[in-house]
């Protein structure tokens, strides 16, 4: 892949898209965020675009937010969720865009506006009255949030260790994936880090060391249950260290004693 010409694709799509948004009256902000608003950019990272739009007028341009980049060039398909308000479209060669459309009214001051924001249309000075609100505002995670990681990722593990009795290696493995996505999550909160729209990106150069240890030694062959039970001790013995220290940090009410005991079930069994 070459990879100047891949920045140059970005750069136009990001030309294109910016050009289209400003013309249309609706739009009152349009800003980026992500690698490229950090400057943190290579030539593989995406374009995560913020369109403001009058109040009146969103949800017409989320109605259609699948055939606005079908009209630009070099469009191949779109990624998108039912009932979701942005669209990832995807670019030759290997470009992909994700347009978040966002209500001017429904805006208020976030965390996510404290990180490095590009600001590239903003005729009101709206976007600027909401970064200047938002600086010093930091991630909290909320304790029904942490509830809901620690259930899926102890239930990913027992789940787990049943798939690999049962020879369901294949689903076994998609499991672990499951797990490493919460085990990363938790080293986020007991770290303080600023969150991830996806968790594991970028984990390599963010993750405590002996995490990254317990992850990168996880990754096993679909040899057999002796390699996946390794994976999964490993993972397991990993989560129930950093479990109790996302309790330790957060003073949960879930009770430390009760998700040890379900993480050890499996530790034992192994």
């Amino acid at each position: 892949m070459d990879l100047a010409a891949l920045v140059t694709a970005r750069d136009r799509l990001l030309a294109t898209a910016t050009e289209y948004f400003i013309r249309q009256a609706d739009v009152v902000g349009l800003y980026l965020g992500g690698s490229l608003a950090a400057g943190t950019a290579d030539p593989y990272s995406d374009i995560d675009l913020r369109v403001v739009i009058e109040p009146d007028a969103c949800r017409r341009f989320v109605d259609r937010r699948l055939d606005i980049p079908r009209a630009w060039d070099g469009f191949l398909f779109n990624e998108w969720l039912d009932g979701a308000t942005h669209c990832v479209s995807h670019f030759r060669p290997f470009v992909k865009i994700d347009i978040f459309y966002l209500d001017a009214v429904a805006l208020v001051p976030s965390p996510w506006l404290a990180l490095p924001i590009g600001i590239l249309h903003d005729p009101q000075g709206i976007v600027a009255d909401l970064v200047a609100r938002s600086r010093g505002l930091a991630f909290v995670a909320t304790e029904a949030e942490i509830d809901r990681s620690l259930s899926r990722g102890i239930a990913a593990l027992h789940e787990a260790y049943r798939r690999i009795r049962r020879g369901e290696f294949i689903y076994a493995q998609a499991l672990l994936d499951e797990l490493r996505h919460h085990v990363a999550l938790a080293d986020d909160w007991v770290q303080a880090r600023p969150p991830c729209s996806v968790v594991l990106t970028r984990f390599e150069q963010r993750a405590s060391p002996p995490v990254l240890e317990a992850m990168t030694a996880s990754y096993v062959p679909l040899s057999g249950s002796a390699a996946l039970d390794r994976a999964l001790q490993v993972l397991t013995a990993c989560y129930r260290r950093i479990v109790t220290a996302v309790h330790d940090c957060f003073r949960l009410s879930r009770g430390l004693a009760r998700d040890l005991e379900a993480i050890d079930v499996v530790l034992q069994a192994l």
